[in-house]
């Protein structure tokens, strides 16, 4: 029988079968979902990493010493512009070592397409033409997360995404879009949106109540002259307007837009806080109903939103009352996907705008090792995939919200 590293490692490599192996949907998704007992060695060095699109970056790795730590977690920080991945990662490995994180600094890529240099012109001048995240898709930070997940064995649950100027803003956005991915995420002088500078970015405002009940932990210099610290404290005020019950503002009243100017070093006072609140933070359950908004084909939990209208952000109310039952409300969106897993019994039903399907469960193993392989973790794990289009009889739709924004 394979361990749960090797059924780990199966998956990763989209050449195996693991029928072939003898095993089946109930099996895998068993393996993949034990943890082993934690221990692990300490290193510092850069791999190689790859995205899901084939593309290959650099990753700077700190992996700290086990003393103390009964699993370990991972911490992905992305840097500015101009920077990367081993510039970044001394300054963030003694937070790394105090809470028993693996510390992950990928190093942006030339972004697949314009639409991040929209985002980026204006703030940091030629710049935003040379390497950047990409705010929309996954790909080195997801690629990271992935690989920390498969090679290193951390805690799916106790993975958080930092990011630095350039990068907090793809700290925000990649929060708006994948909040069941971490246990917290932590911006540090960005802004989830830098058309907001110029008016309301109408397509922000609806992604940003995707951030849930998500942990933030936002710190913004007072002085930053370069992403105005007006955009952090709105969107903050959004959020605790919507009553967020675990959002931490720091505003450093001499902090500019350098890093080492917020206070942050190993031992200071904001590193302490900073380093106190992560601690104890662990992925939320999956909820028994959610709400989504997706400016382009995703989604979160067991829900994917597929087919969007086009200039139109599409909205989902999804429940599952029981654990054979899914309902999803959606406008916006032509086609949806639901992921079962093994939870979900024998006879299932899926409601779309009040259309019940009665779905045939059919386990399949290589659905499993699919669904596994794309995040590396047993959460996001499915073995069938239910896609259904959405009836025309559909709820009100919503206030338009596509009139202006950032082009995502």
């Amino acid at each position: 029988m394979l361990t749960p590293a090797q059924a780990r490692a199966m998956c990763a490599d989209r050449s195996s079968n693991p029928a072939a192996a003898g095993l089946d949907a109930t099996m895998l998704t068993r393996l993949l979902s034990v943890r082993e007992p934690s221990g692990w060695t300490a290193w510092t060095d850069t791999v190689p990493l790859h995205d899901e699109q084939g593309r290959s970056t650099d990753l700077a790795v700190h992996v700290p010493e086990p003393a103390g730590h009964r699993e370990l977690g991972a911490l992905v920080v992305l840097h500015g512009a101009g920077g990367h991945g081993e510039l970044v990662l001394p300054k963030f490995t003694a937070l790394g070592d105090r809470l028993g994180m693996a510390v992950l600094c990928p190093t942006a890529g030339l972004p697949p397409t314009t639409r991040n240099s929209l985002n980026f012109a204006g703030v940091f001048g030629k710049r935003f033409a040379r390497p950047s995240w990409d705010l929309c898709g996954a790909e080195f930070p997801h690629a990271a997360l992935r690989w920390a997940r498969a090679v290193l064995g951390v805690d799916p649950d106790r993975c958080v995404l930092m990011g630095v100027s350039m990068g907090a803003i793809a700290t925000w956005n990649l929060a708006m879009r994948f909040s069941d991915e971490f246990a917290a995420v932590v911006p540090i002088n960005g802004a989830p949106s830098l058309w907001e500078a110029f008016g309301p970015d109408r397509r922000t405002q609806a992604l940003l109540p995707n951030v849930g009940d998500l942990p933030l932990f936002v710190v913004h210099g007072a002085q930053d002259e370069q992403i105005p610290v007006a955009l952090a404290r709105r969107a903050v005020a959004d959020l605790r307007a919507r009553g967020h019950p675990a959002l931490e503002y720091v505003e450093v009243p001499d902090g500019e837009h350098a890093l080492e100017s917020l206070g942050l070093d190993a031992g200071s006072p904001l590193f302490e806080r900073l380093a106190a609140w992560l601690a104890p933070r662990r992925r939320s359950p999956e909820p028994a109903a959610f709400t989504f908004c997706a400016a382009e084909p995703g989604g979160v939990h067991w829900l994917r939103l597929r087919s969007l209208e086009r200039h139109q952000v599409a909205e989902a109310y999804a429940a599952r009352p029981a654990p054979n039952q899914f309902v999803v409300e959606v406008s916006g969106a032509r086609e949806v996907e639901v992921r079962l897993g093994s939870d979900t019994g024998t006879a299932v039903s899926v409601s779309v705008n009040g259309v019940i399907t009665r779905v045939l469960r059919r386990s399949d193993v290589g659905t499993v090792a699919e669904t596994f392989r794309g995040a590396a973790d047993p959460r996001h794990t499915a073995d069938q995939i239910v896609t259904l289009a959405v009836p025309d009889a559909r709820p009100p739709a919503p206030t338009d919200r596509s009139t202006r924004g950032s082009p995502c």
